[in-house]
């Protein structure tokens, strides 16, 4: 799985801020690759917005989130290829 560095600038335009983080990851139950954002310190983003960055390119958009004890809720959204 790839994304131009022009994305990564479309992301970071939308975002306002370069202040994100990219990092590849396998999830070994599934077979499946995937791409994980992560904004600010876990920052919620709008996940609509998102998808119309993604979706054009072949991507799908998932959003994981959960809520942590100490920081509240936290979130990430993890950028995958279309299966059909």
């Amino acid at each position: 799985m790839r994304l131009k560095f022009s994305t990564l600038l479309k992301v970071q335009d939308y975002y306002g801020s370069s202040d994100f983080q990219v990092e590849a990851r396998y999830d070994r139950l599934d077979e499946e690759e995937y791409i994980m954002f992560r904004f600010g310190y876990w920052a919620e983003v709008n996940f609509q917005e998102l998808k119309e960055i993604f979706n054009p390119l072949g991507y799908e958009v998932e959003v994981s989130e959960w809520e942590d004890d100490d920081c509240g809720w936290l979130y990430s959204y993890n950028i995958k290829s279309i299966t059909l």
